[in-house]
């Protein structure tokens, strides 16, 4: 099979998205309109009449081009109507011209494992069905998350809609976001908020907050509405009014009212076992996904070391591209 390389204005957008909205694993982040907001000069691999496609967003640091996973881009990968196999992921991969010598990105979990490991890390997530009632889904909470459930309902604790993503990314920035282990770059900060105002203005996020007696926001997230599936996509608290367990009543909120749906929420990780411990608490189950992972070039890691000693900052090439939605949740 021919596969091509092609630049985004070289693509048919509406062949690209139908191929997208028929895949087994259909998602926005693959959307054209959507790449475009996130990563405005990303390319793709296509194979036959639009039969199969991967886009790959890019970008370029010190003239070293590079296939990049977006800041709170979730999946990509190989989308199609028909099976991924190994082989044919292999020959995508092999298909990503030369000129790309760093590649990290995620693919979706339709897309099998790489044949050659070393090229490849398995992640994790959660994802709970939100087909059943709310009394079936509470059945299955773990006796930690029902406790401190009932605790927050004791703080007369009430949802609110009347919130901006200025507030909820402050929230993460004041809190979570002082911790000197979690490093986010002020260009994430404002990709996030780019391609987030996108989703608004086209109904695909819902903002929902959590304020207590006194009208105080005590915490607040972002759900991303996908074709099938809805994202847990960021959030933050307020630290100082943890006893509160805000996010708890948050998400069982949430879960009332999103009852018997026929969709999937994924939690969107974690490895991070607290956290994990956090989405399981709610009866999410776990499964994994790959994300192609290597560099072309031998010298590559010895410079991204190199550029970190000067800059004194994260690798050229970050690998919170793995886990950044671990620093967001919670």
């Amino acid at each position: 099979m021919t596969i091509i390389f092609l630049k985004y204005s070289e693509i048919d957008k509406k062949k690209w998205d139908n191929c997208i909205r028929q895949s087994s694993y259909p998602t926005i982040f693959a959307d054209y309109d959507f790449l475009t907001d996130a990563s405005p000069e990303w390319c793709a691999l296509i194979a036959g009449d639009y039969e199969y496609v991967m886009p790959l967003p890019t970008r370029i640091k010190l003239s070293i081009k590079y296939v990049f996973t977006p800041f709170q881009f979730s999946r990509l990968g190989i989308f199609s109507v028909h099976p991924v196999t190994p082989t044919l992921v292999k020959e995508f991969i092999e298909a990503i011209p030369l000129q790309y010598k760093q590649i990290d990105l995620h693919l979706n979990q339709h897309n099998p494992p790489l044949l050659i490991e070393e090229e490849s890390i398995q992640l994790i997530s959660h994802q709970l069905d939100l087909r059943a009632e709310y009394d079936t889904l509470y059945s299955n909470f773990s006796e930690n998350t029902k406790r401190n459930i009932k605790s927050a309902e004791k703080y007369n604790l009430r949802i609110t809609s009347d919130i901006t993503l200025d507030e909820i990314v402050d929230l993460f920035q004041h809190n979570r976001g002082m911790s000197k282990t979690i490093k986010i770059k002020k260009r994430d900060y404002r990709l996030f908020l780019k391609i987030a105002e996108y989703a608004l203005q086209h109904q695909f996020l819902e903002l929902i907050g959590v304020q207590d007696i006194d009208g105080r926001l005590l915490a607040g997230a972002c759900f991303l509405k996908d074709y099938d599936r809805r994202w847990f996509w960021f959030s933050g608290r307020d630290n100082k009014k943890s006893q509160k367990k805000a996010m708890f009543f948050l998400i069982s909120e949430y879960l009332k009212r999103e009852q018997k749906q026929p969709v999937i929420l994924d939690f969107d990780g974690s490895m991070n076992q607290n956290i994990a411990r956090f989405y399981q608490g709610f009866g999410a189950t776990r499964y994994s996904y790959p994300m192609l992972c290597f560099s072309r070039r031998f010298y590559l890691q010895k410079l991204i070391k190199l550029y970190k000693a000067i800059r004194d900052k994260e690798p050229i090439f970050p690998k919170l591209t793995v886990q950044h939605h671990d620093f967001l949740k919670k």
